[in-house]
């Protein structure tokens, strides 16, 4: 077993499947989506600058510390790379133990979400989709499936679906700017912008906010993970990374902004998603028939962000099987592809399952709400490594080809710690439970315990692991 995580597992130029325009689309995938604009606006125009905010101390902290961290360290593996060469292998796995598994079960209600999308677009011809649980379920496992296999193939044919769902983001944006004007024309705005206020909310209902836009605005550390799968190496990636803090803005407050044009806060609930903004404000404007295309296009986008973060998901179990803290087989690659195939496989089947028995019964739905609540403070856990390894690695020797942050170690350990209060604040709005719940107390002790148990669990795993090295050292 290697002491360092993740040696170089770098791959021929022939291999290397994604050109900028590809990481660009795949960066739009993972790190803007639709989804968490409804509940922006649901809290109205005080969240516009909420968005600005969370870019500025948590997205571009963000940014910076991973496009300086690709270029110092070479290995595979991203952050639990990067955790484990600075502070040791049993932070880097667990690390990355906590940032794959909480990422499952969100596969899996990125399937459900899209399926529904997918089966509303198709009107009557969709409804035995809806009605029947298990063609729902025999669907969904079915999409996984496929995306796994695409996978299977090599990026070169896996990036076609973060390519269109990233295409997919821009367009349902553009259009919900365009039906936001032409709704304002006709009939003003659903929100009065000039007298609202934009002062952020406090108490429960604010902490939820805050949590939610800072993480909707994160994903850009993923592309760490894709940095031996890119022709024109680091120069790429910086490249990429350079551009999203604007687009992130543009996009959320655009798109959010275009939302309260067409609804009002209270109509805009948490529940309420851009594809019912849109059918509202078509139908405004007589257009109500192109709305089964929007439904169409919200999932397309979901299904690229699906496809865009499994492909990152699968390679951490791959850089853990190059340390051999899972078996030698999670890090081979294919030689004609480079694809990790056994990483992809294994993905593929934990995924589809955790979709059967979040559709299956009473008992087993239980299991999977339990699953869900693992993943929603471990998700955050990764960062305060991530912002922790960027301070820490300021005094170290730089490679000399690593781009470094404009100002010296300063400046970056400054912006290092912005970034890792913004995500302490993130973590401690994780805990704060719904104001609707019947029971808050309960709810906190529920997450901290879920999240207990997938901590204790990866601390297994690494165990195990040095426990069959040591095994294997004093073996004849």
């Amino acid at each position: 077993m290697s002491t360092a995580p993740s040696a170089p597992a770098s791959q021929p130029d022939a291999l290397k499947t994604l050109g900028f325009m590809d990481l660009f689309f795949y960066a739009a995938s993972v790190a803007l989506s639709i989804r968490w604009i409804s509940v922006a606006a649901a809290a109205g125009p005080a969240s516009l600058p909420i968005w600005v905010l969370a870019v500025l101390v948590f997205s571009g902290p963000l940014i910076v510390a991973t496009a300086e961290l690709t270029t110092r360290f070479a290995g595979e593996g991203g952050v639990y790379d990067w955790t484990g060469q600075t502070f040791g292998p049993f932070w880097g796995f667990l690390c990355g133990w906590l940032y794959w598994m909480s990422n499952l079960p969100f596969f899996s209600g990125v399937l459900v979400f899209m399926l529904n999308l997918f089966a509303l677009a198709l009107g009557p011809v969709g409804k035995p989709l809806l009605d029947q649980p298990w063609l729902f379920t025999g669907m969904a496992v079915a999409l996984s499936v496929l995306v796994g296999a695409l996978h299977y193939l090599g990026l070169g044919t896996g990036k076609w679906l973060s390519t269109i769902g990233g295409v997919s983001n821009f367009g349902l944006i553009g259009l919900l700017l365009l039906t936001a004007i032409g709704v304002g024309l006709k009939q003003g705005s659903a929100t009065d912008f000039v007298h609202s206020s934009y002062r952020p909310p406090f108490g429960a209902n604010g902490a939820i906010l805050w949590a939610t836009v800072v993480f909707g605005v994160g994903g850009t550390e993923a592309l760490a993970f894709l940095r031996n799968d890119v022709r024109g190496g680091m120069k790429t990636v910086l490249g990429v990374l350079g551009v999203m803090a604007l687009v992130q803005i543009a996009f959320f407050v655009i798109g959010t902004g275009s939302m309260l044009v067409i609804l009002s806060p209270q109509a805009a609930t948490r529940l309420s998603g851009l594809p019912d903004a849109l059918n509202l404000g078509l139908k405004t404007l007589g257009l109500g028939p192109l709305a089964p295309y929007v439904l169409m296009g919200g999932f397309l986008c979901s299904l690229g962000s699906y496809s865009a973060w499994f492909g990152v998901g699968a390679r951490l179990p791959f850089a853990a099987g190059i340390d051999a803290y899972l078996p030698r087989a999670f890090g081979r690659r294919d030689p004609k592809t480079g694809a990790p195939t056994t990483s992809i496989v294994v993905q593929t089947v934990v995924v589809a399952v955790i979709v059967v028995i979040s559709q299956a019964g009473d008992t087993l739905k239980g299991a999977y709400d339990f699953l869900v609540s693992m993943s929603v403070l471990s998700y955050t856990l990764p960062f305060l490594f991530l912002f922790a390894v960027f301070m820490t690695v300021q005094g170290k020797l730089t490679p000399p080809d690593a781009w470094r942050v404009p100002g010296g170690r300063g400046v970056a350990r400054l912006i290092g710690a912005v970034g890792l209060l913004a995500t302490i604040a993130a973590v401690a709005c994780t805990l704060v439970p719904s104001p609707d719940a019947k029971d808050q107390f309960g709810e906190v002790l529920k997450l901290v315990f879920a999240s207990a148990v997938l901590i204790v669990s990866g601390v297994a795993f690494y165990v195990a692991a040095r426990w069959r090295a040591a095994r294997a050292r004093v073996s004849p």
